[in-house]
C-alpha cells in the first residue's frame, strides 16, 4: 500500500514539474511559505494536543486552463500528544486547484491534494510510520505586488490511521515568471481552432506574422486607449481569402478585459496588413514601482470557408515604474501634474485661502496666489535637488532616455526634487485652486508659468514691467524659474522672465499650456496613501506673502511715488499733491502710508479729499464709527459733494441707519444719478440689499477723492 502511495506522489509531482519546464508561454510559478498552527479533530483529539508547523507550498497553472492550477506541498507538522511526547510529521503532497478572482487583488483557491506523510515519535527512530496523506481547503491570497502577495489558508489534514485535524497557515507568496522559449507563435494555437465544434482544417503557418510592441509608461495609462502601442501584421497563407477578421489585446492582471484593436473585412491569399495594437490598462499598472516583465496576449478571429478560427499569440510586454518618461514629447511631463491628488489640495487650498485673507485688493489674484506658493514652498522647505542618476540637462537632450519623474506628492513628501519635479510641483498646486499654467521649456532646463487672467492690453498698461510677462495664446503669463526655492518669489520671477527673454529670442524657448497637454496626456491619480505634510504655521506664511507683496507694490508704484514727491516738494507740500500721493498707496492697500499722508494734511486744516479718503480707510478697516467721524466731518464742509453723499449712505448702511441712509442716498440721486445707480443696493435694507450689492460687485469698491 505505501509503495502504491508514493509511486502516485512521484507520478504527480513529475505531472507538475513537466508542466513547468514544458511551459512555453508566460506564465507565473507562486512559491509560498505558510507557518501556522493545527487542532486535532475527532478521534484524534484524544490522543493529541494542538500543534504547530508549516509548509512550503507552489502552485503553477495549467496552460489550458487558467482557472485551474497545480500544487504541490511539502510540510512539516510538530503535533504534542496528550501525554508528554509529541510526534514529528513529514509530508508531501500534490494536487489541483480552482482559482476564483473576487476582486481586482483578491484571489481564492479552494483545494484538494494527496500524498504521502511519515511519522516519528519524538527522540525515537524505531517508533515511526507512514502512510497515505490527504489535505484540502482554501487559500486566500492578496497581491502586494507583481512579485509577493500575502495568503492565508484554512485547511483539512487527515493523515491516515494517525492523525485528522483542521489548521490555519499565514505566510507569504513570491511570483516567478517563467519565461516563454521565444516570442514565436504557440505551436498550439498555430493550428487554427474552430469557434464551433466542427473538423478544422489544419493551416500550415500561423496567421500572425509578426508583432512589435512598445514599452509601456505607468503613467501614460489613459494614452494607449487612443494611440498604439504597437503592431501585428496579419498574413494569409491559404489558398482562399479568409473574411471578418477581428484582433484583440490583452495583458492579464493590468487589463480588466481584452481591447478590441481593429477589423479586416477581407485577406486575399499572400495578402498582408498590419493593424495597430492598442490597451485599455487598469490604473493598477501604476502600482508598478520597478520595472516589469508580462505576458501579452494577441488574439485573432476570421472566417475561412464559412467556418470560424481562433489564433492567439503570446509575447513578452516590458512596463516600466510608474515614475518613468522620456522627453520625445515634453508634454508628456503633464500627466504627473496630479492637481486632484489630496496632499496637493491640502497644501494649495490651505494657503490660497490665507493669501487672500491678506491680500491686497489691488494686486492681481493669481500673481498673489502665485506669490503666496512660492512663499509658502521656501518656508516648507522644498530644495531644488538635481538628481544624480537622470539630470534633465542631460537626459532632455536624448530624447530616447527613459527619465524618472517625482509626482508632486512624492515631492511634497521628499521636499526635494529637480527642475521637471519642482514645475509639476508647483502647477499642480496652482491647477488644484484654478489658475492655469505652462511648461516652458530651454535647452537643458524646464520652468513653468501662470495665467494672470488678463487679456494682454489690459497687462501692457497695468504692469510698470510688461517685458518681464509671457503674452501668448491671447493671456498673460508670469514665468516663475521653479529652482530659486530659497529665493524669494520676486527674484524667481525676475530669473524666469530673463530666461524666457533671452531663449525666446533665439527662437530655443517652447510654450506648453497645461490644458493643452492634458488634451493628449490626462493626469492620473497615484495610488496610495496621503503623505505626510505638516505647513508651515500660518501667521508665518502670512507675514513672508505681506512682505513680498508689498515689495512688489512698491516696485510698481516707484516711479509714480517719485514723480509726486517732486510735486510735493515744488509747490511747498501743496495738499493736493500729498493727498494724491495718499490715495495711490491706498489703491494698493498700503493703508498706513496712506493715513501718515492724509494725517499731514489733517494736522493743519479740514481738507474735504482727506477727510473723504481717511473715512474710506477707516471704512476699510471695519472701523465704521471712526469712519462716520470724518464722513460727516466732510459733509459739513460741502453736504451735497457726491462722494461724501456717497460715504455718508454707505457707512449708514453698515449701521443700519436706514432713515439716514434713504435722505443721502435721495440727495446723491439728485446730485449723481450715475453713482448713485452703481450703487443701487443702498436704495435696498437687509438680505436683499446683500444680494444686490453682491451681484453688483460693489461691496468691496472705494470711491476715492483725488480731487
Amino acid at each position: 500500500m505505501i509503495k502504491k502511495v508514493i509511486f502516485i506522489t512521484i507520478i504527480l509531482l513529475l505531472v507538475f514539474l513537466f508542466n513547468i519546464s514544458s511551459a512555453d508561454d508566460n506564465k507565473i510559478l507562486s512559491i509560498s511559505l505558510l507557518p501556522g498552527g493545527i487542532t486535532p479533530l475527532g478521534e484524534s483529539s484524544s490522543y493529541f494536543k494542538f500543534g504547530g508547523g508549516g509548509g512550503i507550498s507552489a502552485v503553477y497553472p495549467f496552460p489550458s486552463l487558467p482557472k485551474f492550477s497545480i500544487k504541490a506541498e511539502l510540510r512539516y507538522d510538530y503535533i504534542p500528544i496528550v501525554t508528554k511526547d509529541a510526534i514529528s510529521m513529514f509530508s508531501i503532497v500534490t494536487g489541483a486547484g480552482y482559482n476564483i478572482d473576487l476582486l481586482k487583488k483578491f484571489r481564492t483557491t479552494p483545494y484538494v491534494t494527496a500524498g504521502y506523510h511519515y511519522a516519528s515519535l519524538t527522540g525515537s527512530s524505531n517508533v515511526s510510520e507512514g502512510n497515505l496523506s490527504i489535505k484540502g481547503g482554501l487559500f486566500t491570497s492578496y497581491s502586494l505586488s507583481p512579485s509577493f502577495s500575502i495568503g492565508l489558508d484554512l485547511y483539512y489534514l487527515n493523515s491516515l490511521y494517525l492523525y485528522s485535524g483542521m489548521g490555519v497557515s499565514v505566510g507569504i507568496g513570491y511570483n516567478i515568471p517563467i519565461k516563454a522559449k521565444s516570442v514565436t507563435e504557440k505551436k498550439a494555437v498555430t493550428k487554427p481552432k474552430p469557434l464551433k465544434s466542427k473538423p478544422v482544417k489544419k493551416v500550415k503557418k500561423g496567421i500572425i506574422s509578426s508583432v512589435n510592441l512598445n514599452p509601456v509608461f505607468p503613467v501614460l495609462f489613459k494614452h494607449y486607449n487612443k494611440y498604439p502601442i504597437g503592431s501585428a501584421v496579419i498574413y494569409n497563407k491559404e489558398k482562399s481569402d479568409i473574411t471578418d477578421i477581428s484582433l484583440s489585446f490583452f495583458v492579464e492582471r493590468y487589463m480588466d478585459n481584452p481591447k478590441e484593436c481593429g477589423k479586416i473585412d477581407r485577406l486575399k491569399p499572400g495578402e498582408e496588413k498590419e493593424l495597430n495594437l492598442y490597451a485599455l490598462f487598469s490604473d493598477s499598472v501604476l502600482e508598478i514601482t520597478e520595472g516589469t516583465k508580462v505576458s501579452a496576449k494577441i488574439t485573432v478571429l476570421y472566417t475561412l470557408k464559412g467556418k470560424g478560427y481562433s489564433v492567439e499569440r503570446t509575447t513578452v510586454l516590458n512596463i516600466y515604474d510608474r515614475n518613468a518618461t522620456m522627453w520625445d514629447d515634453n508634454r508628456k511631463a503633464a500627466a504627473f501634474v496630479t492637481a486632484k491628488d489630496p496632499s496637493v489640495l491640502k497644501f494649495s487650498k490651505r494657503v490660497t485661502g490665507w493669501v487672500k485673507s491678506s491680500a491686497s485688493k489691488s494686486v492681481n489674484k493669481n500673481l498673489s496666489i502665485a506669490m503666496g506658493m512660492h512663499e509658502a514652498l521656501r518656508l516648507y522647505g522644498i530644495n531644488y535637488v538635481v538628481d544624480p542618476k537622470t539630470p534633465y540637462a542631460e537626459y532632455s537632450k536624448n530624447k530616447l532616455a527613459v527619465d524618472f519623474l517625482q509626482f508632486p506628492r512624492q515631492t511634497l513628501s521628499y521636499s526635494a526634487g529637480d527642475c521637471d519635479d519642482l514645475s509639476i510641483l508647483y502647477c499642480a498646486l496652482l491647477e488644484s485652486v484654478g489658475i492655469e499654467t505652462a511648461f516652458i521649456t530651454i535647452p537643458g532646463h524646464i520652468f513653468m508659468a501662470c495665467s494672470l487672467d488678463m487679456k494682454p492690453d489690459k497687462a501692457r498698461k497695468r504692469f510698470l514691467r510688461p517685458d518681464e510677462l509671457i503674452f501668448a495664446n491671447g493671456k498673460t503669463w508670469l514665468p516663475i524659474e521653479v529652482t530659486m526655492t530659497n529665493q524669494s518669489f520676486l527674484k524667481a520671477w525676475e530669473e524666469g522672465a530673463k530666461e524666457w527673454r533671452e531663449n525666446e529670442a533665439r527662437n530655443q524657448a517652447s510654450f506648453y499650456p497645461m490644458h493643452d497637454c492634458w488634451k493628449e496626456y490626462e493626469p492620473v491619480g497615484l495610488p496610495g496613501v496621503e503623505a505626510d505634510i505638516t505647513l508651515p504655521s500660518r501667521m508665518k506664511v502670512v507675514n513672508a506673502f505681506q512682505r513680498e507683496e508689498i515689495r512688489y507694490i512698491d516696485r510698481e508704484i516707484f516711479p509714480k511715488v517719485s514723480k509726486l514727491q517732486g510735486l510735493i516738494r515744488k509747490y511747498n507740500n501743496d495738499p493736493k499733491y500729498i493727498n494724491r500721493l495718499g490715495v495711490l498707496y491706498a489703491r494698493y492697500g498700503l493703508y498706513d502710508r496712506a493715513e501718515r499722508q492724509f494725517n499731514k494734511i489733517l494736522m493743519s486744516q479740514n481738507y474735504l479729499p482727506a477727510l473723504v479718503n481717511m473715512g474710506n480707510i477707516k471704512y476699510v478697516k471695519k472701523d465704521l464709527e471712526g469712519a462716520l467721524k470724518y464722513y460727516n466731518k466732510a459733509a459739513e464742509i460741502n453736504p451735497n459733494n457726491p462722494k461724501v453723499l456717497l460715504c455718508v449712505a454707505r457707512v449708514n448702511h453698515e449701521l443700519e441707519n436706514y432713515g439716514i441712509v434713504r435722505k443721502a442716498y435721495n440727495k446723491l440721486k439728485a446730485v449723481d444719478p450715475e453713482l448713485a445707480e452703481q450703487f443701487a443696493y443702498l436704495s435696498l435694507r437687509g438680505e436683499e440689499a446683500a444680494r444686490a450689492a453682491e451681484i453688483s460687485a460693489v461691496k468691496e469698491v472705494i470711491v476715492w477723492d483725488e480731487e
